[in-house]
């Protein structure tokens, strides 16, 4: 296959991998997904009371719901910064026929969940893998968007065993992955700081209302995006999930903000579980240098591209997602 053959086939190999270009509508033959439904197939309403409490060994509680098929293989799922475990409510139905159970947390201060000082990702996933047991679950996938990738990394970092695959949307903000140095390196360490302080001043001062958040939202995304947006079921699932995420104030919030800005704490390279990254060609709140960065440095990632797709590509899309998942469990769990 020479590189015109490639590039019209959507495979591309890059420095990054396997990069896969996955079109929404083909006709002819070639890739086709499977759409998600229509009206409220692919979203459930979100349940403002959480499915549980999980007691971590500092002795705070964190909040969580138990979404998608319950006998179906377990995947936590890490909700983007400024988001809820509410979040989640959008891939339900997808988890629901493609066989997982997804369980969504609140971070610290978020949603339903207490607030504790938590400094780095690797703080909170020190304290939640000695009580995922409680849950019933011993192996497990990971779903992360965006920021909470941060915390996906680092789960497979220290529980490699544990885990045989995850799934990351959107990519991770490269100012978490890069290594500064220097005075770099300084201001790294204090811009975590600032922005916690920053952030919460502005929000004493002037408190943002979740509908605002959401129409302000909505001028900065692309048309495909906005045209989901219009929908009355998923607006009403981000709307809800912004009231959620700041409903016990906004100290969890401004705090898992910091957060993204600290330096990602483990080297990418000695993360050797098998990566499937996905990202919309016409998302305008992600980069796509990005996940190509990400997919480049994981040694066992994919990176794969939906043409004519925004940020909120999963919505509609995330059947295909998880498809790219279940081969690697199979993979996985035969060798173990």
């Amino acid at each position: 296959m020479n590189a015109r053959q490639a590039f019209t086939a959507g495979y591309f190999d890059t420095a990054a991998g396997c990069v896969r270009e996955v079109a929404p509508d083909v006709r002819g033959g070639g890739f086709r997904p499977r759409l998600a439904g229509r009206g409220r197939e692919f979203a459930r309403s979100p349940r403002r009371e959480p499915d549980g409490f999980l007691r971590l060994p500092n002795g705070s509680r964190i909040a969580w719901d138990s979404l998608g098929d319950p006998q179906g293989f377990p995947l936590l799922y890490f909700h983007d910064t400024g988001s809820s475990r509410l979040e989640a409510s959008l891939l339900h139905h997808s988890a629901q026929r493609c066989g997982y159970r997804l369980i969504a947390f609140d971070r610290p201060g978020v949603g339903r969940s207490d607030y504790f000082v938590c400094k780095s990702p690797r703080e909170f996933c020190e304290n939640l893998l000695p009580v995922l047991d409680k849950l019933g679950v011993s192996r497990f996938g990971i779903v992360s968007k965006g920021g909470g990738g941060m915390y996906a990394l680092h789960l497979c970092r220290m529980s490699p065993e544990r885990i045989p695959g995850q799934i990351n949307l959107a990519g991770i903000p490269a100012r978490t992955l890069a290594c500064p140095r220097g005075f770099c390196a300084v201001l790294a360490g204090v811009i975590p700081m600032t922005v916690d302080a920053l952030l919460r001043l502005k929000q004493f001062l002037s408190p943002d209302d979740p509908g605002a958040v959401l129409n302000r939202l909505r001028e900065e995304l692309s048309f495909s995006d906005k045209q989901m947006l219009s929908r009355p079921e998923v607006a009403d699932i981000l709307e809800a999930d912004q009231a959620e995420s700041v409903r016990a104030g906004y100290r969890g919030m401004a705090q898992d903000l910091a957060i993204s800005f600290r330096k990602l704490e483990v080297p990418l390279e000695e993360i050797a579980i098998p990566t499937e990254i996905w990202h919309g060609c016409a998302d305008r709140l992600t980069q796509r240098a990005d996940c190509e960065y990400l997919a480049s440095r994981l040694p066992r990632a994919r990176l794969h591209r939906v043409s004519h797709r925004g940020h909120f590509f999963f919505v509609q899309h995330m059947d295909q997602v998880f498809d790219s998942l279940r081969r690697n469990l199979r993979t996985q769990l035969a060798l173990n």
